[in-house]
Formats: structure tokens, C-alpha cells, sequence
């Protein structure tokens, strides 16, 4: 059977009979693995390439570029503790972060500053580690505030600490995490990107569309069993997810502005010159995403 396309068969091996999938179909699947990924363990390359570009421009990683966004919004939330109804109540307070120039870096220091206080000055910056470590340490009163993937907001909630800010739905331009590719790869490989990205909205159709298929992917994927994580996280990204995931410039900018405050070099980058949508263009442009609303709904 052809691997790189037609429909889906079986094959016979011994007394077995196996299905096999077409390129096409194996696509999806693979993209189905990502996206459920991210859910949790949210890709970086995104948060360090801007940087890491502006730093030595003559590296290899300078031909790279977005070619598609699978969340183009911070899955983050404000944990504080019991005792802080408001923001502003922060003032005088701790707040952990993961790492200095990292996301939760970025988004605290915005959420902050949307709030009339200054970083640092109002209100100290701290590493204290990845997400368990920081729900530890506002549990156990060590710090007052943290940023939080949705997953460990979750658990968060449940332990009675509170959530002052869903940065998913504040109003934020934000490129959290994509698909990068080396420019000359684009152009060696443009009917493998072609397939990647139809299988990539077929995926994504799909487990926007169908609940309990999407719900056994993250659990399998994932390897989580907790049932009210599964169905909280499935309900947090996939309406989210965009039919067509188009890289988002201004998530972008965003992204180099931030870290244009503390590397100079960086204003020198133009967000729209990290980005290349023109495969999703021409695919939405054909009909395909029309056609797989009307074909699986």
C-alpha cells in the first residue's frame, strides 16, 4: 500500500488481520499526539527562539519560522492565596515564577503592570521553580502568588486557593507555543508540509468535534485518569483551538517586545519576518476547511 496517501486498508500478516492507516491518516494521529501534549507540557521553543535569534543572528536557527499556531493564547492563571481577593492586595508580596525571561516571567510582570503595580518594586519577582513546585510553595505559604498552567490551576482550585486572573481570556495577543520549520526545509518539502498541515486541521477538527474521542486521547496521551482534569482541560483548549491555526504576528510582536526591555537587539526583528502563514492560506483557500465542516460535524 501506498504510504503517502489513498485510503485506508487491511492487511493481512499471518492469521492477523492489521489496519493500515494512510500517510494522511497517520498524520492526524501524530498531530492529535501533539496537540493533546501541549496541554500540558507546552512546547518552549517559542518563548526562547525570539531571544535566542536576537542574541546571534548568524545561527542556523535564523532560517526558522512559524509556520502555525496551536495556542495562540497564555493557558495561565493567577494563583494567590486564601487571603488576597484582588490584585492589588499583592503589593509588599511574593510572586514565583519558573525562570527569569520565561513566560510566567513575561505574564506576571503584564498582569501586574495592567494593574497599577510595579514589578519588583510593588511586588517581588522569585524563581521558585516549575509548576509543582510553585503550587507547593503558595500552598504552603512561602509565596503569596503564582502564574499556573491550566492543569495545575486545577489542582490549585481544588486545594482552595484562588484564581485572580484567567490570562487565556484577558484580552492578551500571545504566541505560546506553534510549529517552527526551517526555511529551506519549507522549500525542498512543500507536498510533505502540504499533508502536515491538512492532517494538522483534520486533527484539529476532530478533536474539537468529538468529545469522547478527544477525551480518550488525553488520557491515553497524557496518562491521566483524573476525570475532572480530562474534562476541565478538554473544555479549557478546545474552543480555543482555531480551525485554521494561523501564527499569530501580534503574538509575536508581543513576544519581542517583551524581551526587547531587557535585549536591545531584539527591536531589530520584525515579528511578521518570523512567521509564515501562506501554506494555511492557500489551504483554507481550496475549501479544505469548509469541506471538513460538512463532512464531519
Amino acid at each position: 500500500m501506498d504510504a503517502t496517501g489513498g485510503a485506508a486498508g487491511e492487511l493481512n500478516i499471518g492469521h492477523r488481520k492489521v489496519l493500515a492507516m494512510s500517510g494522511f491518516d497517520i498524520f492526524a494521529w501524530i498531530v492529535l499526539i501533539i496537540l493533546t501534549a501541549s496541554v500540558i507540557a507546552v512546547f518552549c521553543i517559542v518563548g526562547w527562539l525570539p531571544g535566542h535569534i536576537a542574541k546571534t543572528r548568524g545561527h542556523p536557527w535564523a532560517d526558522a519560522v512559524m509556520v502555525a499556531g496551536l495556542v495562540n493564547f497564555a493557558p495561565y492563571d493567577l494563583i494567590v492565596s486564601k487571603q488576597i481577593a484582588r490584585i492589588e492586595e499583592l503589593r509588599g508580596k511574593k510572586l514565583g515564577i519558573a525562570r527569569y525571561g520565561g513566560s510566567a516571567d513575561f505574564l506576571a510582570r503584564w498582569g501586574l503592570e495592567k494593574h497599577g503595580l510595579k514589578p519588583v518594586k510593588d511586588v517581588a519577582i522569585l524563581q521558585t521553580g516549575g509548576n509543582p513546585e510553585r503550587l507547593a510553595a503558595v500552598s504552603n505559604g512561602v509565596i503569596q502568588a503564582t502564574l499556573l498552567e491550566q492543569a495545575f490551576s486545577y489542582q490549585a482550585k481544588k486545594l482552595g486557593l484562588r484564581s485572580l486572573l484567567d490570562y487565556s481570556t484577558a484580552g492578551l495577543d500571545y504566541q505560546h507555543d506553534g510549529i517552527i520549520v526551517m526555511n529551506s526545509f519549507l522549500k525542498k518539502q512543500p507536498e510533505v508540509m502540504n499533508r502536515f498541515f491538512k492532517a494538522l486541521l483534520e486533527g484539529t477538527h476532530r478533536l474539537k468535534h468529538d468529545r469522547a474521542f478527544g477525551l480518550k486521547v488525553f488520557e491515553r496521551h497524557l496518562r491521566v485518569s483524573d476525570t475532572g482534569l480530562l474534562q476541565t482541560s478538554y473544555d479549557y483548549y478546545t474552543p480555543k483551538f482555531d480551525a485554521v491555526p494561523y501564527a499569530s504576528v501580534k503574538g509575536m510582536k508581543f513576544l519581542l517586545d517583551t524581551i526587547a526591555e531587557s535585549n536591545p537587539k531584539a527591536k531589530a526583528i520584525k515579528a511578521a519576518d518570523m512567521i509564515n502563514n501562506s501554506y494555511l492560506r492557500d489551504i483554507e483557500a481550496s475549501g479544505f476547511s469548509k469541506q471538513l465542516l460538512s463532512t464531519r460535524k
